[in-house]
């Protein structure tokens, strides 16, 4: 569901761009103006990377040709025009070295532009999520969702609609839960309960064991090595082994699973309308819940 901001964190981001902006921010900023205040700042970033880049070429290029001309005056051509050139091509290397100095504190200074735009965009989202529980706001088509257990953030669809539309949007209801028709898929499963997990885990571990086997097979210095690190050599599928694989996230959702705490009063086609506050839950244990409503902001 997205890593909590941390109050060092936001003391952080406060730093950087001062604590009334941050309150401003997030009081009446919407998520897509963060994240797009956030994509300038990445797209400063990168510029400013390849400002660097080019700093440090010219900079190189400028040592090179400060190198030649040296070698031009002192063992070639110790001449008036000699030396002027090898005093120019000196004037040239010191100016591309304030140039790259400068591109190094310009990049410091985006790096951390990007880094407390990041910050808000997650401090907004945690706002978001915070706020949900109580939140009836209709929910419609292209909705942004998160999964505890997902890889990414996620959207719902609807193909065709209950012929009901909230502000000229097709309106979702509490039975909108089939995975990659109504819930698109969150990218990959981190489910400890998840039979592709496992299976990606297993597979993790006998590869392990049968390179393990070969170098213990060589003996010496190999099988020091692994008594040091593995113990008798052979790696279980432990939580720890089970943390660093990913799963596949389908089949998911029961045929008769629903979205909790729809609406109570207002139906379609028998079922509660869908509303922010709403969550679901796959049979392995990952929560739905909604972080955008899909109607605009």
């Amino acid at each position: 569901m997205g890593d909590t901001v941390t109050q060092g964190a936001a003391g952080d981001v406060e730093t950087s761009v001062g604590a009334g902006l941050v309150e401003s921010i997030m009081s009446s900023s919407s998520l897509s103006d963060v994240e797009n205040t956030a994509n300038g700042a990445y797209m400063e970033y990168y510029e400013a990377g390849n400002a660097l880049t080019a700093a440090q070429e010219n900079k190189k290029s400028a040592e090179q040709a400060y190198e030649d001309a040296w070698n031009q005056y002192m063992f070639e051509d110790p001449s008036p025009e000699s030396y002027e050139k090898m005093l120019e091509a000196e004037r040239a290397l010191e100016e591309a070295k304030a140039e790259e100095k400068a591109a190094e504190g310009a990049l410091e200074a985006v790096a951390k532009k990007a880094q407390a735009a990041a910050e808000l965009v997650e401090m907004k989202k945690e706002q978001l999520r915070k706020s949900r529980y109580t939140d009836t706001t209709y929910v419609v088509h292209c909705a942004r969702v998160e999964c505890s257990c997902g890889m990414r953030e996620s959207y719902l669809a609807l193909g065709p609609t209950h012929g009901v539309k909230t502000r000229q949007i097709p309106q979702m209801i509490t039975s909108d839960t089939i995975l990659d028709e109504n819930i698109i898929n969150f990218g990959g499963c981190k489910s400890k309960e998840n039979p592709s997990l496992i299976a990606a885990a297993e597979e993790a571990a006998r590869k392990a064991n049968e390179e393990i086997k070969e170098k213990r097979s060589k003996g010496g210095f190999f099988n020091w090595v692994i008594d040091l690190f593995c113990g008798d050599g052979h790696i279980e599928v432990s939580d720890s082994l089970l943390e660093q694989c990913v799963g596949e996230c389908k089949e998911c959702f029961p045929a008769d699973a629903e979205w909790r705490f729809g609406h109570k009063k207002v139906f379609i086609n028998g079922k509660p309308v869908l509303l922010r506050k709403c969550s679901v839950r796959c049979i392995y244990g990952g929560l739905v819940t909604i972080l955008l409503s899909g109607q605009p902001e």
